[in-house]
């Protein structure tokens, strides 16, 4: 990236990519935002604009830390083929194989393939579920072992937005001797030397740096009670509607599927590494192992989210007119509120956007859209 051409052409994504999230900040008090990009393996953005907390008093930094929502399952699914790849799990081995109480029920055949493509059958959460009851590992991993599928598994698939977490973490825990947030730790962040920008379990250390969750309060209350998605993801236990979000003791405890925090720069990083060359020589995942995460796994509708998707093994896989752009071969995972992060190999881009500010009905005026398609805009002209 030496030609000067390219490097004007990059300088203006920086500029033009700052300028947006400022006005994006400008008329919303506790809005924040971060944007990172590598291109070819090199960073080619790193953006950031707005307040870390409600009242506006803090400004973001590089260093502040958002909360990643469902961000956080494109990580901890990187973490369950960094172990496949090591050979301590396998894809189409049984989940009850490492964890015998999870086949209770009906789940002894579920696979490890299943739950990643999200067709195992148990998204939903007990009735009684709360912010307290979510930050006990050992109580969770007792629910999950009481679940029963409500299809039959591998027939369909259906948003697992929380149980996704701990049934994977359990597992590559039985597997491998170590915590999930250790794994994620020593697998992930210490190889791409991201420990002090991307956790699984927050020390009290970095509290300060936590950006706070703000906004429009999530409509799911509303929906009817029999309704799959508010089964899932239950009303108690929704961002903005719950301050428990921005509590201390709900950043350090392990919620896998919602509540890794981390900074753009450390998402945008750890997709970069999954691709091409990797960045500095440094590549979290064989191209085999990688292929096969990306190929596509199940095409239809979800049974739970009622929407079209695409997916791989843990990834969501980009279709048209969406975040990622369209290339049926990118590959990421979005949060709610305006987050993505994502990894394009056909375009050797990868992309996170974060935000702290839950906003109903954005649309196409959603953060994470906006920046994207800037983005893709900008790199065109290199």
């Amino acid at each position: 990236m030496t030609n000067p051409f390219k490097r004007q052409h990059l300088m203006d994504l920086q500029i033009h990519v700052q300028q947006l999230l400022v006005e994006l900040a400008k008329d919303d008090i506790g809005a924040g935002f971060q944007a990172a990009a590598y291109w070819h393996g090199e960073p080619v953005l790193n953006a950031f604009s707005g307040s870390a907390d409600a009242a506006g008093r803090h400004s973001v930094t590089p260093d502040t830390l958002f909360v990643v929502q469902s961000c956080s399952k494109g990580i901890i699914s990187t973490a369950i083929h960094i172990l496949v790849q090591q050979g301590k799990l396998a894809y189409d081995e049984r989940i009850s194989h490492y964890w015998p109480e999870f086949g209770a029920n009906g789940k002894e055949k579920i696979t490890l393939r299943q739950v990643l493509t999200h067709t195992s059958g148990v998204p939903l959460m007990p009735t009684y579920a709360d912010m307290r009851l979510i930050t006990d590992w050992r109580t969770m991993v007792c629910e999950m072992e009481k679940l029963e599928p409500i299809w039959e598994p591998g027939s369909k698939s259906g948003y697992h937005g929380l149980t996704f977490g701990w049934i994977l973490g359990e597992t590559a825990s039985r597997a491998d001797g170590r915590t999930l947030s250790q794994i994620v730790h020593d697998e992930i962040c210490k190889p791409l030397g991201i420990e002090k920008s991307l956790y699984l379990g927050a020390s009290s250390e970095v509290e300060s740096r936590i950006a706070e969750i703000s906004g429009d309060a999530v409509p799911i209350a509303s929906m009817p009670d029999d309704m799959l998605f508010k089964r899932v993801l239950p009303p108690a236990l929704v961002p903005v509607a719950n301050p428990e979000w921005n509590s201390p003791w709900f950043h350090a405890a392990a919620v896998p599927a919602v509540n890794i925090v981390a900074t753009a720069q450390a998402l945008a990083y750890m997709y970069a590494s999954l691709i091409g060359e990797g960045v500095n020589g440094k590549r979290l995942l064989e191209p085999a192992t990688i292929a096969e995460a990306m190929s596509l796994h199940f095409e239809g509708i979800d049974e739970v989210a009622l929407a079209p998707i695409r997916l791989g093994l843990g990834y969501n896989l980009s279709q048209a007119g969406d975040v990622m752009g369209g290339n049926p071969m990118a590959f990421g995972y979005a949060g709610l509120g305006g987050m993505i992060g994502y990894a394009d190999p056909t375009n050797c881009l990868a992309v996170a956007v974060l935000c702290n500010r839950m906003k109903v009905g954005r649309g196409k005026r959603s953060p994470d859209r906006l920046v994207t398609d800037l983005i893709r805009e900008k790199l065109k002209s290199c």
